[in-house]
């Protein structure tokens, strides 16, 4: 019964990405990996510095009663975490991981979706390299680089797995899972750090109440 739902399920998302692959390579047309070509890092980086502990003591001051400065730096960190340090896109196909793994992927699609009021879209890509999925990354999806306001931080979010990507999109175990890159090259660190400690107020509003005991 489980297995018969499972392949309903994927049937249902097929069809249902299918009716959204043609108005979002229209729009974003996106068919390789080109978007995010360069050396990428995890946003954890940014917080392993001073600014970062600043960051987290300024969070800890506006979070809902109970949080410590661990608890909060936990929090984050579990929400952007990554299997890996770098991610280097070198050419339309090619992704190489901690400078040791690599593998070529194919884009096979996109899928659209929710993340609370916000409409996102998921570029899937596919890897038949064996190396890459032995590690975990048969599967990589992304969403475009951007920020939130003018000047404000570049990075993209993306989430990998060999589970299929609408388990990767739609699960409920990954809903607070967003792991994110940004370019280091682009990327004046330090500006970033302090723009985020100013919004810390804000960045506290994603910390969920603790429960009772």
């Amino acid at each position: 019964m489980r297995k018969k739902l499972t392949i309903s399920l994927f049937l249902i998302v097929i069809h249902f990405s299918s009716a959204v692959f043609a108005a979002d390579k229209e729009k974003e047309n996106i068919i390789d990996l080109t978007p995010w070509k360069g050396n990428n890092v995890s946003n954890i980086k940014l917080y392993d510095s001073e600014a970062g502990e600043r960051f987290f003591e300024e969070v800890m001051e506006y979070a809902p009663k109970g949080y410590t400065k661990k608890m909060v730096k936990d929090f984050f960190y579990n929400m952007f975490s990554l299997k890996f340090k770098s991610l280097s896109v070198v050419d339309e196909n090619t992704i190489i991981i901690d400078n040791k793994i690599t593998g070529d992927y194919v884009h096979v699609g996109s899928l659209s979706t929710k993340a609370g009021k916000h409409d996102i879209t998921w570029h899937i890509f596919k890897t038949d390299s064996k190396e890459m999925s032995q590690a975990g990354f048969k599967y990589f999806l992304f969403l475009p680089f951007h920020g939130h306001g003018k000047g404000s931080f570049r990075h993209a979010h993306l989430r990998y797995g060999n589970e299929n990507f609408d388990f990767l999109v739609t699960d409920p175990s990954v809903q607070s899972w967003w792991p994110a890159v940004y370019q280091p090259t682009e990327t004046d660190e330090a500006k970033v750090m302090a723009q985020m400690t100013k919004i810390a107020k804000l960045q506290a509003t994603m910390l969920p109440p603790l429960k009772r005991q």
